[in-house]
């Protein structure tokens, strides 16, 4: 059976994989028209490429799992037009058996996802935001090592940590007078944008005067010039394209700070289980494969292929949101879709039994 498992996990690979690099190129060239639009001062077309090509990873995350289901439909369709599966039936596979030779190659390309996902995604959009925002504003904002750096006026700023809300963490302000001299340092936990200005929390004011410096604390403290808010999506990225490291130290600071943490928990369990959702693809489309696509023509297994992936992306959002809205555990949000479609998907293979 090894033999029969390669040889139908590699029919599996080649044809989520095919799929998978077709769904990128498109989405890779309808993002890049919609970038000629903003085509202007320092963001050149050379730019758009570069921005386009850093937010490949992130679309193709969204894109994988329809992919699958495309490449899947594909690959084993093809294979039952030509009476191969038959032919293994015959030869005493049943067909949980050729199901769970399908499962196997399904792990891996869960893994694969995962790693798209959690690895390689988050930092390249992140970097993609910050390219495109910085060629368009011409903003004086960098990153580095050490945190965010941003020149104000006479004022130096170091943040530690952007988050997702536009709130920021771990600030050091530096002051200096007209001889450039150092005349203040502003340590401070926590700021929040609240228009006009940046409200400072824990916030520490150290002033230098010639030999001597001064030191006082306050609970909060509000400062004009800081960051330029909008400058802010530069250095985040949004939680659903947050890795789950990520999700879940913020969510910790969130409930550390009593703060509405719903939106991280459902985006982690969603990030969670959508490693999955490869397996539950490949589980749906076994049914179309031994039942009514098994003679149909390539244009029906795409068709069905699009809106089967279509269906279970905006179900699974639409069910995963209406759980937030009405209180629902963030857990049973991200897992009931999932659920739902692999009850389904059982269910229809048991009917072709």
């Amino acid at each position: 059976m090894g033999i029969i498992d390669r040889y139908l996990g590699r029919a599996v690979l080649q044809g989520s994989l095919l799929a998978f690099i077709v769904l990128l190129a498109l989405s890779a060239f309808f993002t890049f028209i919609d970038q000629l639009g903003d085509i202007k001062g320092d963001y050149t077309v050379i730019k758009a490429l570069e921005y386009v090509l850093f937010v490949l990873p992130r679309k193709g995350y969204e894109l994988f799992h329809t992919s699958i289901l495309l490449g899947s439909l594909m690959s084993l369709g093809s294979m039952a037009s030509n009476s191969e599966l038959i032919v293994f039936r015959a030869a005493g596979m049943s067909i949980t058996r050729i199901t769970v030779s399908v499962l196997k190659a399904g792990l891996l390309l869960m893994l694969l996802g995962a790693f798209l996902g959690e690895v390689v995604a988050p930092p390249a959009e992140q970097y993609a935001q910050k390219l495109r925002m910085t060629a368009i504003t011409g903003s004086t904002t960098i990153h580095s090592g050490q945190g965010v750096w941003s020149k104000n006026r006479d004022n130096f700023i170091r943040v530690g940590k952007v988050f997702p809300d536009s709130s920021i963490a771990e600030i050091v302000i530096y002051e200096f007078d007209d001889q450039r001299r150092l005349s203040a340092i502003i340590e401070a936990e926590h700021a929040a944008y609240i228009a006009p200005v940046w409200r400072l929390r824990e916030v520490t004011e150290t002033r230098f005067k010639d030999q001597s410096f001064s030191q006082k604390h306050f609970a909060e403290l509000d400062w004009g010039a800081l960051l330029q808010p909008e400058m802010l999506d530069t250095l985040t990225v949004k939680e659903q394209d947050m890795s789950m490291l990520s999700l879940f130290r913020y969510m910790q600071y969130l409930q550390s700070n009593q703060l509405e943490a719903s939106r991280y928990e459902l985006a982690f369990w969603m990030k969670l289980v959508k490693p999955f959702s490869a397996l539950i693809m490949l589980l749906i489309a076994m049914p179309f494969v031994f039942g009514s696509l098994r003679s149909s023509s390539v244009g029906q297994r795409l068709l069905v292929g699009v809106l089967l992936g279509l269906g279970f992306h905006m179900f699974n959002q639409a069910l995963n949101y209406i759980g937030v809205g009405y209180g629902l555990n963030a857990v049973i949000s991200a897992l009931l879709p999932s659920m739902i479609f692999a009850v389904g998907g059982f269910w229809a293979l048991k009917r072709v039994f």
